[in-house]
């Protein structure tokens, strides 16, 4: 009857194992699948998430949190499902930073040194008339390039 006992609280003790390891992947997962959607979808109306991404670093951290705390609660011997899904959170980590900080980083470009008259040119304006760069001639003039994140 002592053994049967023993036995149950082994149960539980590897079921709660299971639930941290798989719950830690599933939180790095959502943070990585989670900015995708955001960048996707809502990426011009909130150029700030889509650019930081700390929400979702934010998750990925919480899912590490919980892969050590499962090999921590994991008996002698029973320490290689979590060590793997927390290799496998480790992984998917760093090839989201990767994706994010490396992959998709621009190379500088140079561009026309100080003092040099910019050259001549027309845009539309928001009322969708020609706007000149003469125009302004002799008039203070600032102007703002922006060359987005993508």
């Amino acid at each position: 009857m002592h053994t049967g006992m023993f036995d149950d609280r082994a149960t539980i003790s590897s079921s709660r194992t299971r639930l941290l390891a798989f719950g830690g992947v599933g939180l790095t997962l959502l943070g990585v699948v989670g900015y995708f959607v955001v960048a996707l979808r809502f990426g011009a109306a909130l150029p700030q998430v889509r650019n930081d991404a700390v929400p979702n670093w934010i998750l990925i951290e919480m899912g590490m949190v919980l892969s050590a705390f499962s090999i921590a609660a994991a008996g002698p011997g029973r320490r290689g499902l979590p060590m793997a899904l927390t290799a496998l959170n480790v992984l998917v980590a760093g090839a989201f930073a990767g994706l994010l900080y490396d992959f998709s980083a621009i190379p500088p470009a140079s561009g026309p040194s100080l003092g040099i008259a910019a050259p001549s040119f027309t845009l539309l304006d928001q009322s969708r008339r020609n706007v000149s760069l003469a125009d302004f001639r002799g008039k203070p003039l600032l102007l703002v390039f922006y060359r987005g994140h993508w």
